[in-house]
């Protein structure tokens, strides 16, 4: 009989020991596969490009270069060092219209042209328009004309992944909004370069 009970116990222990290390089935690898895709990315900024270093000095004197002698396009070092380039937006869409007029083009092709070529960049473009129509109107006619500037940059070779637009609507004028000149002057379209970090 005890060699029963012996026999009995080791048997038990080992199924027990077999219960804790439970073989993976498909359920538990569906499983491990849904965590595996829902925990958090290592946290590398997404933007970074590894081993890529730029003199953005350097690289933003090059830009300022290519773009110069350019009425179209006003060219501005901002305080954080970000290149400001500001193009006029009254003969660059038709009236409420979206889609970038030949002048705006223009100016576009020129601006791929220089920055095509330094991928180790962020641009940032925002649409601007007046106070005519209703403020909801104007921010997201703005938003559209930014992310048609932003398709017409992809298309003449910058990656998308270097690409932002986003719309200011009226909220931001730099001009008076009671003249046709303010106007004018308040639709534009702003594109901010500034080095990966």
């Amino acid at each position: 009989m005890s060699r029963f009970k012996a026999t009995s116990a080791a048997i038990a222990c080992a199924l027990l020991s077999a219960c804790t290390t439970t073989p993976q089935t498909a359920e538990t690898a569906v499983t491990v596969e849904r965590e595996a895709a829902v925990a958090p990315a290592p946290s590398v900024p997404a933007r970074k490009k590894a081993g890529r270093s730029t003199d953005w000095a350097s690289e933003r004197a090059r830009i300022m270069k290519g773009l110069s002698g350019s009425r179209d396009i006003a060219l501005q070092v901002r305080e954080d060092g970000a290149l400001q380039l500001l193009l006029p937006g009254a003969d660059a869409f038709s009236r409420g219209g979206e889609e970038p007029k030949a002048p705006l083009r223009l100016a576009l092709d020129r601006i791929a042209a220089v920055l095509a070529p330094v991928s180790a960049t962020d641009i940032e473009i925002f649409g601007h328009t007046d106070s005519i129509a209703s403020e909801l109107h104007n921010l997201q006619l703005s938003i559209r004309r930014a992310e048609n500037v932003a398709e017409y940059l992809r298309i003449r070779g910058i990656s998308l992944a270097r690409l932002r637009a986003d719309g200011k609507g009226e909220s931001e004028p730099i001009a008076d909004n009671g003249t046709e000149d303010g106007r004018a002057k308040n639709r534009r379209v702003e594109i901010l370069v500034r080095p990966l970090e």
